[in-house]
């Protein structure tokens, strides 16, 4: 299995490519678990449901075809579906909410990403 940056993520249907130096974080969701200690040192268990996300993802745009503006219509829709390709062909999807401000980097042409809701491995 190889490791690396992602290929590209299509999100709402339109197909983005990434950073090929990315180091993208994800999390599957789930559950985050928590021990909380009693007084005569026995714990009890804290379970609090997580969704899933994917941070750091920095996608190429394009102004020709108005990806700024495409992302920016998306984050007003809500939860959207997303798949994003690693590079080693895995593929994860689900629906989820872009959550990060829409910062854009002019001198590299990207816009650094965060998105949180449902993901699986397909």
């Amino acid at each position: 299995m190889a490791s690396g940056a992602w290929e590209s993520i299509v999100i709402n249907g339109r197909r983005f490519t990434c950073k090929a130096d990315d180091d993208i974080t994800f999390n599957l969701g789930g559950f985050k678990n928590e021990a909380i200690v009693q007084g005569d040192g026995s714990f009890t268990e804290k379970k609090e449901r997580i969704l899933g996300k994917i941070d750091s993802i920095n996608v190429n745009l394009d102004h020709d075809r108005g990806d700024a503006q495409f992302l920016q219509e998306a984050r007003k829709e809500g939860a959207i579906p997303i798949t994003g390709t690693m590079v080693d062909g895995r593929v994860l999807s689900g629906n989820m909410l872009i959550t990060s401000e829409g910062d854009i980097s002019s001198a590299e042409n990207t816009a650094e990403l965060t998105l949180e809701g449902t993901l699986e491995f397909m």
